[in-house]
Formats: structure tokens, C-alpha cells, sequence
């Protein structure tokens, strides 16, 4: 017979064993609880934890299903006890089950957070940054509620109501959202890489640099989506999908290719075209305005007379047969090989994305970078004599020992800007003020 002391430190080595010491157990769904362990006599162990909703404060409290697991090996897992029922504008609740360890020499123990919300009535409701990865929200009433950084990945929400929804910033990857109604819901920055949107409705939807990569868009009503920077990469389209004909361009250009093809005077504008092939394209007076063209390559296109005001380039490919305005090179180069030290005296390159380019050393004097987008750029001891940065955006960029002789930041965002060792003489500030040390 063991005594207290052989069962005492048994019993140690079994949480130390676990890391459970009174400590944090991962869910299923990366929902954590923290267990308490104990012995209640002989070789029975009492495993607690209290109940926490999935959606944290001030939104409604939503607590999900529980289910104790317990395994010899870490390999094979058996549900012990019963299963704990989740509920809706509830309070927190303690559970407890005991096992028995007889015969045993080693057990471990894990928690399932199940979210079973099927044709839940949650209209309205503030359910900003829930947790309901993996968990089941078929039919689920969601018109008009608030899911902003909500974590719905591999979430079933087929035929959910989420008209009007906010989804902004939500993490959608490889949910269900089969023939679900998303009309007018704001998915702004909404991550559904790999999503079934199939026979989903979503028109006038809000998809604003949201990514759809990989999602499936068959028989998809998205006429009227707002698709600006949405990435299209890999989506499954067919002839039943509605969109709209500039974004079916798009959809064609980023997943079919655009080698060759005449796309003189197409609007792009503000379209995700990353990664696209069109190499000897013909893009003479399309509108690609703040197009967002990383890694595309534009070997042999032709770019005459389009418009590239703020069209991002970087990492894009040009080579010595692309045609494009001299300009719109500097500003490849400047972003994708740098420009230290070069003479870019009098050049305009005002409503460009020059994000952390290397422009250190270079001369800049009388240059026009108005409404740029120079975050993160790197003008250390470059020459800003009589430049001008009306409206530009020099968040974290480095300008230490930059010489802003009579230059011109009226309206510039210098949030962390590093002005350390910069000369001021006659230099208009972002507030107006003048400014000479």
C-alpha cells in the first residue's frame, strides 16, 4: 500500500509531467482555461476550470461547450465525464469532474471549447474580436452585429444573415460561408484566405483591402462589392458569378496572366494587381492610380501616358524595353535598388509611394515629394534644400542630418520622424511655424 507521501509526490510528478501546476491548458481552438488539479484520496484526482466567454468585454457574454479528454500517451485521446453546455448572456461557471487513476501510472488531460451557435438569434449584438474558430454558426442570425477582429476561422456560417455585419479586420481563413447573405456587411481588411463564399450573396459588400485568396466565388453575387485592394489571387470564379466588369478584369490579370494583352485605357485604379504577368502588356493611358502592383512584372509593357500616381511598385519588374515615364523608373529604382547618393536635383515626385526607399545622401534640393508616401524612407544627410513635403508622410522615416534648408513640410505627417542632427533654416513646419536653430 503506497503511503500519503509516495501518493503525494506521485501526484507532483503527474502535473509537473503535464505543466498543469495549477496552470494553463490549450484548447482545441486555442481557447486557453487554466485547470485546477488536486487530489481527493487514494487514486482519484479532481480537475476544475471555470467557464470564460468567447467574447470578451463589454460584448455579450457567450460561453462555449466543454469536453475533458484524457490520454496515456499524448497520441489517443477518449472524452471523460459529461459534456458541459455552453450559454448566451449567461455567468461564468465552475466545472468539476474527478477520474481515477487506478492502475495508472501517468494521464493527461485537455479541455475542448466547443462553440455551438447553430441558427442563433445574436441580431445586433457586439461580438467585436469574439473567438469562434472551428466553431458551428450555421444559420446563425447575425444582421447587424458587430464581429470587428473577430477570429472566425474554419467557422461554419452557412446560409448565416450577416447583412450589415461589421467584419472589419476579422479573420475568416477557411471558413464556411456557403450561400450565406453578406449584403452591405463591412469586411474591410478581412482576411478569408481559402473561404467557401460559394452561392454567398454580397452584394454591395465592403471588401476594402480585404484578402480573398484562394476563396471560392462560384455562383458568388458580388455586384456592387466595394473590391478596391482586394486581393483576387487563386479565387475560383465561373460564369455564374456576378461581378463587376472592372473587377472580373482584375480577377483575369492577377490569375490568368496578362502577357501581351491590350489593356490600353482599362481602369485599375486602385486594384490589387500583385504578382500579375504582364510582361509586353499594353497599358498605354490606362488609369492604374494607386494601384497596388507588388511583384508584378511589367518586362516589356508598355506605360506610356498611364496614369501611376500612387501606384506601388515594390518589389515590381522592369526592364530596358519597359516604356514608361521617367519618373515613374526613378521611382522603381528608388524603391526596389535605392537612389544613395544620386543627383535627383529639381525631379517631381509628389503623389508617389516611396515607402522605405533609400534616398540617403542623395541631392534633393528643389524636389517636390508633395503628398508622397516616404514612411519608413531612409534621407539621412540627404540635401532637402527648398524641397517640398507639403502633405507627405514621414512617419518613422530617418532624415537625421538631413539638411531642410527653406523646405516645405506644411501638413506632414512626422509622427517618429528622426530629425537627430537635421538643419533648420527658414523651414516651414507641419504646423506652419517657422523653424531655424
Amino acid at each position: 500500500m503506497r503511503t500519503s507521501a509516495t501518493k503525494r509526490l506521485t501526484l507532483r510528478a503527474f502535473l509537473t509531467a503535464l505543466g498543469l501546476l495549477s496552470g494553463v491548458a490549450e484548447l482545441f481552438a486555442e481557447r486557453p482555461v487554466t485547470l485546477q488539479l488536486s487530489s481527493t484520496g487514494g487514486f482519484q484526482i479532481q480537475i476544475a476550470w471555470q467557464s470564460q466567454s468567447v467574447v470578451p468585454a463589454p460584448g455579450l457574454a457567450v460561453f462555449p461547450d466543454y469536453q475533458l479528454h484524457k490520454s496515456t500517451d499524448l497520441k489517443n485521446w477518449t472524452a471523460i465525464g459529461e459534456r458541459f453546455a455552453g450559454d448566451i448572456g449567461g455567468a461564468s461557471r465552475r466545472f468539476l469532474i474527478v477520474d481515477d487513476l487506478a492502475g495508472q501510472a501517468m494521464a493527461f488531460y485537455r479541455v475542448e471549447s466547443i462553440v455551438e451557435l447553430p441558427n442563433a438569434d445574436l441580431i445586433g449584438e457586439d461580438l467585436a474580436q469574439a473567438d469562434f474558430s472551428g466553431g458551428n454558426l450555421l444559420g446563425a442570425d447575425l444582421f447587424n452585429a458587430s464581429l470587428h477582429h473577430a477570429n472566425l476561422r474554419s467557422a461554419d456560417l452557412s446560409g448565416a444573415d450577416l447583412r450589415f455585419a461589421n467584419l472589419t479586420n476579422a479573420d475568416l481563413r477557411g471558413a464556411r460561408l456557403f450561400a450565406a447573405r453578406v449584403l452591405s456587411a463591412d469586411l474591410a481588411f478581412a482576411d478569408l484566405k481559402d473561404a467557401d463564399l460559394s452561392f454567398a450573396n454580397l452584394d454591395g459588400a465592403g471588401l476594402f483591402a480585404a484578402t480573398l485568396r484562394g476563396a471560392d466565388l462560384r455562383f458568388c453575387v458580388l455586384s456592387d462589392a466595394d473590391l478596391r485592394f482586394t486581393e483576387l489571387n487563386e479565387t475560383k470564379l465561373d460564369e455564374h458569378t456576378l461581378i463587376d466588369s472592372k473587377w472580373k478584369t482584375v480577377w483575369e490579370i492577377v490569375n490568368q496572366g496578362a502577357a501581351g494583352r491590350n489593356l490600353q485605357r482599362a481602369d485599375l485604379s486602385f486594384s490589387n494587381i500583385s504578382e500579375a504577368d504582364l510582361r509586353q502588356a499594353d497599358l498605354r493611358l490606362a488609369d492604374l492610380t494607386a494601384a497596388f502592383a507588388v511583384q508584378s512584372d511589367f518586362s516589356g509593357a508598355n506605360l506610356l501616358n498611364a496614369n501611376l500616381r500612387f501606384i506601388d511598385l515594390h518589389g515590381a519588374r522592369f526592364d530596358t524595353n519597359t516604356v514608361v515615364d521617367a519618373k515613374s523608373r526613378w521611382i522603381w529604382r528608388i524603391v526596389n535598388e535605392g537612389a544613395s547618393g544620386s543627383d535627383l536635383h529639381g525631379l517631381d515626385f509628389s503623389s508617389a509611394i516611396l515607402t522605405e526607399g533609400n534616398l540617403s545622401g542623395a541631392i534633393l534640393t528643389g524636389v517636390s515629394f508633395n503628398l508622397s508616401f516616404l514612411n519608413f524612407a531612409n534621407l539621412s544627410g540627404a540635401d532637402l534644400t527648398g524641397a517640398s513635403l507639403l502633405g507627405a508622410d514621414l512617419t518613422s522615416a530617418n532624415l537625421s542630418g538631413a539638411n531642410l534648408t527653406r523646405a516645405n513640410l506644411r501638413d506632414a505627417n512626422v509622427t517618429d520622424t528622426d530629425f537627430r542632427g537635421a538643419v533648420f533654416s527658414n523651414t516651414i513646419m507641419p504646423d506652419g511655424s517657422v523653424r531655424s536653430d
